[in-house]
């Protein structure tokens, strides 16, 4: 048996499991669409948000970002909650961000991003903090 032909066996031994079970299996619970979607929806246990703005409350809009490898996504959350509870819930963004971003191809600038984006809506809050008081 030749190196070529035993090249050919392995790679048919892999691939045919991997067609045959791995890739349904991963379609059937979301592929990519859902990828990193339960740690992101954690972010928001605990938090009491709002629909429109109250006594107290403050707003702020957050960018994250999820992707494996070549791809990648962007998701605006657009949030008015108290000002704990969005303090908080910025702080855990940021975090998802430095960890599930980074699997993506934008990991060079996804730290940037997040904290650039980070710092500017953590002044927007203390700025409406102040306006409340």
């Amino acid at each position: 048996m030749s190196w070529s032909d035993r090249v050919f066996i392995l790679l048919v031994l892999v691939a045919v499991p991997l067609l045959l079970v791995v890739w349904p299996l991963y379609l059937l619970f979301g592929g990519l669409r859902t990828f990193a979607l339960r740690p992101l929806q954690r972010c928001y246990s605990g938090i009491r948000l709002r629909e429109s703005l109250g006594p107290g409350d403050v707003q702020f809009v957050y960018h994250t970002y999820r992707g494996l490898l070549l791809w990648a996504t962007e998701d605006e959350h657009r949030v008015i909650a108290p000002v704990d509870d969005a303090e908080r819930l910025l702080g855990r963004l940021l975090r998802f961000n430095l960890t599930w971003g980074m699997l993506s191809h934008g990991t060079l600038f996804i730290p940037f991003l997040a904290l650039g984006n980070y710092y500017s809506q953590r002044e927007l809050i203390r700025q409406q903090m102040k306006e409340n008081a």
